[in-house]
């Protein structure tokens, strides 16, 4: 009888803390949740009536209590609570979704074992080649890393550019994958002054794209990935600010990375000695290369998992 009384205030201990924890998590969705979300539970009055007792509250409610407190609404309070769940599972998997072009099905992810993520800095052009294993969908190994130096001239010519980088990608092994994978960017100019050199950078990522595109050096098909996806799946932004993609990977690369159920890899050891050789300002883009790949690999396993047996 003693030991049953010391057990059944900790199990209320857990529980109260348990709903405490989801509270929080439905506080965020009852303060975030939109009109069309609204529409599904609600009809249209009680959606309109929903969204000027939270403009009233200046936005936002403190708990979930205040909002049952103050509202009016004739609801199933433990209904809508299960429906903020639905929500809150739903725009987590939102969160952590990778753009990727073209559109990465189950089917074609099931051919794919293996891809080369390739990249054009200023002066460089970066490729990492990494295969999916049999350890886990998380485990990958990086079976090529390394750079390229290339001399494009500053002053910009396409057919001598074209020329330069057909010959450069021309030693990259580019077929010992199964796929090509390359960044989908987007420029934003903060100073009209860098236009003219970003517009540069980027004409010559177009021709490295369209060299890819046309298959002259490889029948490899091609996928664009978002490199702000990825810096999100891994973690990298602090606020709207983004940071180090060399830092996390020498943490992953040496495996400080707390969270090892979020992805390991194996990697040669003369790869990481050639990496950390490289120039300071080669390391960032030659790790964001990398990542790109491996977040890839990432999808194309969740894909595989989706898939009907």
């Amino acid at each position: 009888m003693l030991f049953s009384r010391l057990l059944v205030p900790r199990v209320k201990l857990n529980v109260v803390c348990r709903l405490k924890s989801i509270d929080r998590n439905l506080v965020v969705e009852l303060n975030q949740i939109k009109s069309k979300d609204l529409l599904k539970i609600f009809n249209e009055q009680q959606t309109k009536d929903f969204l000027q007792l939270r403009r009233s509250l200046g936005g936002k409610f403190q708990s979930l209590q205040q909002f049952q407190n103050e509202s009016k609404i004739q609801i199933d309070f433990d209904k809508f609570c299960g429906y903020l769940l639905t929500l809150k599972d739903r725009n987590d998997k939102q969160q952590h979704r990778i753009h990727i072009e073209p559109r990465l099905t189950s089917q074609l992810a099931a051919d794919i074992e293996s891809v080369c993520s390739v990249d054009y800095t200023s002066s460089h052009i970066n490729w990492a080649i990494v295969t999916t294993t049999t350890q886990n969908n998380n485990h990958f190994q990086v079976n090529q890393w390394n750079s390229l130096e290339i001399d494009i001239s500053r002053r910009y010519s396409f057919i001598k550019t074209f020329n330069q980088l057909s010959e450069s990608l021309s030693t990259v092994p580019l077929n010992d994958a199964n796929v090509l994978l390359v960044e989908q960017t987007t420029y934003r100019y903060p100073n009209i002054k860098l236009a003219t050199y970003v517009s540069q950078i980027q004409q010559i990522r177009a021709i490295l794209n369209t060299i890819l595109h046309c298959q002259l050096l490889t029948k490899r098909p091609i996928y664009h990935i978002s490199g702000r996806d990825v810096a999100t799946r891994f973690g990298l932004f602090i606020g709207n600010e983004q940071s180090s993609a060399e830092f996390f990977l020498t943490n992953l690369i040496f495996n400080n990375i707390n969270d090892k159920q979020m992805i390991s890899m194996d990697i040669d050891h003369q790869l990481k000695t050639n990496y950390h050789e490289s120039t300071k300002g080669q390391r960032e883009p030659m790790a964001q290369c990398l990542l790109r790949a491996l977040a890839f690999l990432q999808s194309v396993n969740q894909k595989k998992a989706e898939s009907p047996k």
